[in-house]
């Protein structure tokens, strides 16, 4: 007999419509955005040699294959959408369960997806030579879009993910090859370079930084609930999809530093990647990585709102957040959380608006780190709470597996701590404020029927509502910004 009861509720309505192909692309979707050409810069310039930062990228790797690994196993027992929302309730119990879908819906979903929205709002300015004012209304229009595609139907979502994802991978490919063979040898890997730079920083904030470029696939497990064949495409998906994206990474970064000396390539940031390929293949190379680098972050936005929706979509099943009713609602006509998807894509607008992309990754990394680190533990734990329950699939090398992921987890929570304090604190105080609001919900549940979770028809078809309202969103900025400029 199982030690775990099925549950009944609103989530078996929705649609198993993802296979092996969407949900690797996914993972590499979600995986191959921003961080691929913005943060090798930014990692060097922490790691303070073409060597070290090397090295971080391959730990880094190491240490989300290992949680990776470590994940499959609690996602193919526990094969509901939500992802880390159930693994946390079972393990745990309510109340941190609570807080992680808390931190999710007010601070890493935003945040993770405004740094996205931030990122894209730049290049694609840059790329159309459009004025910066002009970054809010191309923020409002992509999350408009992704929006509306999203609450079609998850089919949709899954298709737009797919195409995004092969068709990032031409510049990728074209920047990595490219890049290894006609690059000047402007450094000697694997010896002395002799052009380091100062760093005061921890090496676990270099690692740290890797982790946002590498972050995006333990969420393929929230839409297990969504997947055909959890057991068998879960851990596949997860798995390949790390290997491949290890691969990609450190061939983009010997690449660039094939061509760039080590002062030249932190002082150009983000703009790295575009000026690497202007110099190999001209100013169309440049534009061409550009397009290249929008496409990727589309990826990346459509992944994080298709996974991080559902579990707001939990957490308003739960009952214990503000509209809960009105987050747990499916449309009956797209069979997706339509609601939890407004709230975000809304969310991240504001988030994209008020604070800096790369201060917005900083924060939404450490908090989410932290509910990692409780997940791989949690496997364990599960070991002994749960030994009946079938595992298709266990972890690989266990507990050594599991052990390099708690200890990498920890690591990185130290070097922000020690670094990044204020990020750290703020991330954590934003958390902790979901407990006093888990109480209140609580008792008001005992009280009164909230009756959470529903299919609803409605008159207008929430796709065409959500279109509807991101014209009108751009339309009012558009005209605010002539006004103000």
């Amino acid at each position: 007999m199982s030690d775990i009861k099925q549950d009944d509720n609103l989530e078996s309505k929705l649609r198993k419509d993802i296979g092996l192909v969407s949900a690797l692309s996914l993972v590499v979707g979600m995986v191959l955005g921003a961080g691929a050409f913005m943060k090798p810069p930014a990692v060097l310039e922490i790691a303070g040699d073409y060597h070290y930062a090397l090295l971080a990228w391959i730990i880094g790797g190491i240490f989300s294959i290992c949680g990776g690994l470590t994940l499959c196993e609690l996602g193919v027992m526990f094969p509901r959408t939500g992802g880390l929302l159930v693994y946390l309730e079972k393990i745990y119990g309510p109340k941190v369960a609570h807080l992680y879908g808390w931190m999710i819906t007010v601070l890493f979903a935003p945040s993770l997806v405004g740094a996205l929205v931030g990122y894209f709002s730049s290049v694609f300015c840059l790329l159309f030579s459009i004025a910066d004012s002009y970054r809010l209304v191309v923020g409002a229009g992509v999350l408009g879009f992704i929006a509306f595609i999203n609450s079609i139907g998850v089919k949709e979502a899954g298709y737009l993910q797919t195409i995004a994802t092969i068709c990032k991978l031409i510049p990728i490919l074209l920047l990595a090859v490219f890049g290894l063979v006609k690059g000047s040898g402007q450094v000697a890997l694997f010896s002395a370079s002799g052009q380091g730079i100062e760093s005061v920083a921890p090496f676990a904030v270099a690692i740290l930084a890797t982790l946002f470029a590498y972050d995006g696939w333990a969420q393929v497990a929230s839409v297990a609930g969504e997947i055909n064949k959890p057991a068998k495409i879960l851990p596949k998906a997860i798995i390949c999809g790390i290997i491949f994206l290890v691969i990609v990474y450190a061939s983009i970064n010997i690449a660039l530093f094939k061509i760039f000396p080590v002062q030249e390539m932190v002082s150009l940031g983000h703009d790295a990647s575009a000026i690497a390929s202007q110099r190999m293949f001209g100013h169309f190379g440049g534009n061409l990585v550009a397009v290249g680098i929008m496409v990727s972050i589309l990826g990346g936005i459509n992944g994080y709102i298709m996974t991080l929706s559902r579990t707001i979509f939990g957490m308003g099943e739960r009952g214990n957040i503000m509209g809960a009713k009105w987050l747990s609602t499916i449309d009956d006509d797209s069979r997706s959380p339509v609601n939890a998807i407004i709230l975000l894509a809304i969310l991240a607008f504001l988030y994209s608006a008020l604070l800096d992309a790369d201060r917005l990754s900083e924060i939404s990394m450490f908090s989410i780190w932290v509910f990692y680190l409780l997940t791989f533990v949690g496997v364990m734990i599960a070991r002994t709470k749960y030994p009946n329950v079938p595992r298709p699939y266990k972890v690989v090398g266990y507990p050594v597996v599991p052990l390099i992921a708690i200890l990498g987890a920890g690591y990185v929570i130290y070097g922000m701590l020690v670094y990044q304090t204020l990020n750290g604190i703020i991330s954590i105080i934003l958390t902790l404020v979901g407990l006093p609001l888990y109480f209140y919900y609580t008792r008001q549940s005992l009280k009164v029927d909230l009756s959470h979770g529903q299919t609803k028809q409605y008159r207008l078809k929430r796709c065409y509502f959500v279109a509807i309202n991101s014209l009108l969103i751009i339309v009012a900025l558009i005209i605010i910004i002539f006004c103000l400029y």
